[in-house]
């Protein structure tokens, strides 16, 4: 197995941000940021997790329809939800 050897710009970019992170990022800085993960917030309030059992052909069916809507699973249901609920009122 070979080793990655890194161009002199590649180990000047990570000892640039080596440097700055041993300095501290400000509060600012950190809440500025795009946080990364699944979304704790849908809406007003915190999320709340609700487990579904679907059966494989179900699932794959949603699988599919979320990725011809170039959207996630979570995000497709989510809206499915919204549109029911829409036209129950």
């Amino acid at each position: 197995m070979s080793e990655k050897v890194f161009t002199p710009e590649e180990v000047k970019r990570f000892e640039a941000g080596a440097a700055e992170a041993e300095a501290g990022y400000s509060v600012e800085f950190l809440r500025s940021r795009r946080a990364v993960g699944r979304p704790r917030e849908i809406g007003t309030t915190a999320a709340v997790v609700v487990p579904v059992r679907l059966d494989p052909a179900k699932l794959a069916q949603v699988d599919a329809l979320a990725g011809s809507a170039h959207t996630t699973r979570s995000q497709w249901i989510r809206d499915a939800v919204d549109r029911a609920l829409a036209d129950a009122a």
